[in-house]
Parts: structure tokens; sequence; C-alpha cells
């Protein structure tokens, strides 16, 4: 069975690839003048400096920008540290002429992200095969998408209705690993200590972002990860709390009761009176 990929919003046009620029390399004026489709780069290298219509902005590592016809674009860079930039061409496949980008200029916090969909992307356009293109392309809707809402929780925080968007992102990595590892004791001062902050400071910005606090989260990571034990393993209760860290059999019985609803055994037992017939 194939699955359709064939549903990206974007054509990528032949003009793509990932280059090292030469030491004399600039971009003078005449090139966004010869602009006729929308030009994404990604700065995976090097120093530069770019000249749009909103103004000059620095060119490093990190750095996108969405470039489109009828603007200013002029750029050089420091030859002792020549710009490395992957760099797209694409347009809609819907055209429509008061399209505009969502952003010009985003610095983005997903920098390893960015390049290794980007090289992958570059890849696939490369390869001979059937599907190949479609692939690359819904690979790149992908990305333009979550570039742009990366751009839009930016503006939400600048507008001072959220949370600085470097908070956000340490908050997120800390979730993450308590997600993908709920047993280990991760102690809030410890959690605070690895994120930079106070142990105030961190819980309230912990609880804006993930609305909770950090005991509660690290509890429900912990409850959601035995509930999959429970459905899909033959461990006992008593090793299923001991695995996840709880003191002892009855502290976990009774979390599980609070905040599920039920018992450990009797969920299990819920489980199995649903499951269908292997015979």
């Amino acid at each position: 069975m194939s699955l359709d990929v064939s549903v990206s919003p974007w054509r990528l046009n032949p003009n793509c690839d990932r280059v090292r620029c030469e030491p004399d390399w600039h971009l003078d004026g005449s090139w966004a003048g010869r602009l006729r489709d929308l030009d994404l780069w990604f700065v995976w290298a090097g120093r530069g400096r770019m000249r749009t219509m909103e103004g000059e902005i620095e060119l490093r590592p990190g750095v996108c920008v969405w470039m489109r016809p009828g603007r200013i674009y002029e750029a050089s860079h420091d030859a002792t540290a020549p710009l490395g930039v992957n760099f797209f061409h694409f347009e809609p496949r819907q055209p429509d002429p008061d399209f505009a980008p969502p952003f010009e200029v985003l610095a983005t916090a997903q920098a390893e992200f960015t390049d290794t969909v980007m090289r992958r992307i570059l890849t696939l356009r490369t390869e001979p095969h059937s599907g190949a293109l479609a692939s690359a392309e819904a690979l790149f809707a992908v990305l333009v998408s979550e570039l742009t809402r990366e751009a839009a929780l930016g503006r939400i925080s600048q507008s001072g209705s959220g949370i600085d968007h470097h908070h956000r992102q340490v908050v997120h990595r800390i979730t993450a690993e308590i997600r993908e590892n709920p047993a280990r004791p991760h102690a809030v001062a410890d959690l605070a200590r690895q994120a930079g902050y106070s142990v105030d400071h961190f819980s309230r910005i912990f609880e804006k972002v993930n609305g909770r606090r950090p005991q509660d989260f690290l509890i429900e990571a912990r409850l959601a990860r035995a509930r999959q034990l429970l459905a899909e393993t033959g461990l006992s209760i008593g090793e299923i709390a001991d695995a996840l860290g709880f003191r002892d059999i009855y502290f976990f019985s009774r979390q599980f009761r609070q905040r599920v609803g039920t018992t450990p055994s009797r969920f299990r037992a819920a489980l199995a009176r649903t499951a269908p017939s292997t015979r």
C-alpha cells in the first residue's frame, strides 16, 4: 500500500541546494530584482549581514530568511567565516497574488531539526524513484509549518501576552525528558538547577507552559506509563510501582486510584474483560 503525500501546498522549484559561499561572495540589489518565486534560506555556518526593507539583519547559524519578489535583499559575509546556506526556491501550489509569508526573518531555536530536514529534502530531490519528489515536498510543508508556528509563538512572546520563547523551549526540553523516563527521581530542585532557574521561578514558568505544577506533571507522567505497563506487560503491580519510582505499592495504588479513578488491579481487570477474544 502506498501513501498519498502529494498534498503539500508548496511546489519545490529546481533551484534548491546546500552551499558554502566563496570568500568574495556577495548578493547585490540586482539579484532581488530577478527573484520570481519564494526563496527560503537557512544559515548553517559563518557570519554575514543582509539589508532588507526593514533594515539590516545579522546572518549567523540558525537564521532563516523567507524572501519574496518585490523586496530588497542585499547581503555580504565575513571572508574569514564564509556563510554556509541551505536555500529552497518554491511557490504555492495554488497561486495567490496577495500571499505574504508569515515571517521574513526567524532565528530558529530548532536549528538541528531544520538542517536535518532540509538535508533530507535535498537528498530526496536527487533520487530517481517514484514518489521521492512528493515526499520531499511533504517534508518541506512540515518544515515550513513548524517554522511558521515558531515565528507566531515568538510574536506572542514579544507582545507580552505569553512566555519568553527561551523559557518555553527550556521547559519543553525538561518535560520531554520526564516523559521519556518518568521513573527517574526528578526532584523539582534538580530540574530547576538544570534549567538555570530558582525553584520558585522554574515552578511558575513550568505551570504556565504545561498548565500544572512540576510535581503534578511528574506523577501524571508516571501514572501514564503505569497504565501502559498494566495494559501491555505481565509485570506485577508491585514490580510496576518499583520500576516507576514509587516508594511502595500502597502509595502507588493510592495515587493511581486518586488520579485514574480506580485501582491498578481493577484497571487491568477491566482491560482484560474488553480485550478481543483470540479464539
